[in-house]
């Protein structure tokens, strides 16, 4: 019986850490990561001085469903976690602190 490959995964450690580069790759004029943390991806547009940065986030296995929705006039970073699970504290942190532009983060 052939295998079927429903997917290519280079290496199940990094799936989660290589699409995150493929995304940033594909969008780099609305997407980046903060320096030093690659799980924390915020707009290229922010933070906007006035408004209350949003943060969004939680775990892989669905991409890109919260990348998807960081970008001006949507959400202003993203905590990425692994498969299936949320996103440990350091990204969430380091997405408040890049989302914020004054007026607190959500």
């Amino acid at each position: 019986m052939p295998v079927q490959t429903k997917k290519i995964i280079n290496d199940g450690n990094r799936a989660v850490d290589e699409m995150l580069e493929g995304i940033l790759a594909a969008h780099p004029a609305h997407l980046r990561s903060v320096d030093g943390s690659p799980r924390s991806i915020i707009a290229r547009d922010g933070p906007r001085s006035g408004k209350v940065g949003l943060v969004i986030g939680g775990g892989s296995g669905h991409e890109p469903t919260f990348l998807g929705f960081v970008g001006k006039g949507l959400a202003d970073a993203a905590a990425i976690g692994n498969v299936f699970a949320s996103p440990p504290p350091d990204p969430i942190l380091e997405c408040a602190k890049a989302a914020s532009g004054g007026a607190g983060v959500l």
